[in-house]
C-alpha cells in the first residue's frame, strides 16, 4: 500500500473515531435532557470512587468532565470522597491510633477533673467506691459530688497495648485494596459533581452536533462570539432553566458607537472586545445580535453580581470606551426574543 493510501486510511480512521466520540457525547447530553436537565451521581461501593452515573451507563466520568470543560455541562458540587494516595481506592478503614506504638487497640474514656488539686485523668486511674465516689490518685482524697468537687471533661484514648493516654490521637487510614497506611490529612480529597445541561448543551442537542463549527461562531478578538440565531437559542434555554429550577440569570446588552470609535481611533471591535472579554467569566456567553449590538449571557447571576461585572468592564475599558452597557436581570420566564427586540430596537419575527 502506498504512503498516500496509508495517509488517507489514517485520516479516515481518525475522522471515524472523532465522529464516534461526538455521537457518544451527544447521547450523554440527550440522556441528561431526558432526565430533566440534571444528573446526579448514585452511591455504588463497587465504583472506582464510590459513585457512578447509572442513568448514563458505565465509564462516563471522563466524558462528563470533557463536556463540562467545553461548557456543554455545568458541574455542581455534590460530595467529596477520600481516596488512597497510592492506588486511588475509596475502600478505607479510618480510625484513631496510639501516638506511641501506632496500634489501633484504643478505648475512649471520659476525663475527670478534681477541683481541689487540679488533677485530670481517665476514670480507670481513680479508685471508685460502691456509691459512685472516686478517690483522686494524686491527693488521695475522695470526690463525692459532681459539679462541686469534680467535673467531667472531654474524653481521652487509652492504648491497650502500651498504656499511653492521649486526648487527640492521630487518625490513620488503611487501604483495603493495597494495604497502604496513610495519615488522614494526607488522603486524596476528590470532589464529586452532579451535572446540569447548559444553553450550549441544549443547542447542541437541537442541532445534532457539538457547537464548534465556524457556522455557529464568529471569531472576534481571538475568541468565539456566537451568531445571532444561536445566542437567542441560549437565551431561550436559560429561560427554560429559570422556569424549571428557579435560577435567575442576567444579560448585558452592549451597544457599539461607531462615531465615537472613529474619534478615538478604535473603529474595529477587535480592540475593545478583547478588553471586554477579559472581564467575563468562563461560563459567560458572548454573542452578536446585530452589526453594532452584542449580548452577554450571565448564567445564574443576579442583578447585583451582573452590575459588578458591568462596572468592571467600564473600568477596564475606561471613560472613552466606544460602547454602552446595560444590565437586565431575568427573574420571570418571559419570552426573551421579544425582550431583546425591545432592548435593541429591532422587531423580532
Amino acid at each position: 500500500m502506498s504512503t498516500a493510501m496509508l495517509g488517507a486510511a489514517g485520516t479516515s480512521a481518525a475522522q471515524s473515531a472523532d465522529s464516534s466520540v461526538e455521537e457518544r457525547h451527544l447521547n450523554i447530553l440527550r440522556q441528561i435532557a431526558l432526565a430533566g436537565g440534571l444528573v446526579a451521581p448514585d452511591r455504588d461501593p463497587n465504583a472506582n470512587r464510590g459513585y457512578t452515573y447509572s442513568k448514563l451507563g458505565d465509564d462516563v466520568d471522563d466524558d462528563l468532565a470533557i463536556l463540562a470543560r467545553r461548557n456543554y455541562l455545568e458541574p455542581r458540587f455534590f460530595d467529596r470522597v477520600s481516596l488512597c494516595p497510592k492506588c486511588g481506592s475509596h475502600h478505607l478503614n479510618v480510625r484513631e491510633i496510639c501516638p506511641g506504638c501506632r496500634r489501633a487497640h484504643l478505648t475512649a474514656e471520659g476525663l475527670l477533673h478534681h477541683f481541689r488539686c487540679g488533677y485530670v485523668g481517665v476514670p480507670s486511674e481513680y479508685q471508685e467506691s460502691e456509691d459512685g465516689s472516686y478517690r483522686c490518685p494524686k491527693c488521695n482524697r475522695w470526690m463525692h459530688h459532681l459539679g462541686t468537687q469534680y467535673d467531667r471533661l472531654g474524653k481521652a484514648f487509652t492504648c491497650y497495648v502500651c498504656g499511653l493516654i492521649s486526648e487527640t490521637p492521630p487518625v490513620e487510614a488503611v487501604c483495603f485494596a493495597c494495604d497502604a497506611h496513610t495519615a488522614a490529612e494526607n488522603l486524596v480529597s476528590a470532589p464529586v459533581f452532579s451535572y446540569a445541561l447548559t444553553s450550549s448543551g441544549a443547542a447542541a442537542i437541537q442541532r445534532g452536533s457539538l457547537l464548534d463549527s465556524s457556522a455557529d461562531l464568529v471569531t472576534i478578538a481571538d475568541g468565539p462570539a456566537y451568531r445571532r440565531s444561536l445566542i437567542l437559542e441560549f437565551l431561550e434555554q436559560e429561560t427554560k432553566r429559570l422556569r424549571l429550577f428557579k435560577r435567575t440569570f442576567s444579560i448585558l446588552v452592549v451597544r457599539f458607537n461607531p462615531v465615537l470609535a472613529d474619534q478615538i481611533g478604535e473603529s474595529s471591535p477587535q480592540q475593545w472586545l478583547g478588553r471586554l472579554r477579559g472581564c467575563l467569566r468562563d461560563v459567560d456567553l458572548l454573542g452578536q445580535l446585530a452589526e453594532a449590538v452584542y449580548l452577554v449571557v450571565l448564567p445564574e447571576t443576579q442583578r447585583r453580581a451582573a452590575d459588578a461585572i458591568r462596572e468592571r468592564i467600564l473600568t477596564e475599558c475606561g471613560p472613552q470606551a466606544p460602547f454602552s452597557v446595560s444590565t437586565v436581570e431575568v427573574t420571570k420566564p418571559v419570552h426573551l426574543t421579544e425582550a431583546i427586540g425591545r432592548l435593541t430596537g429591532r422587531r423580532q419575527p
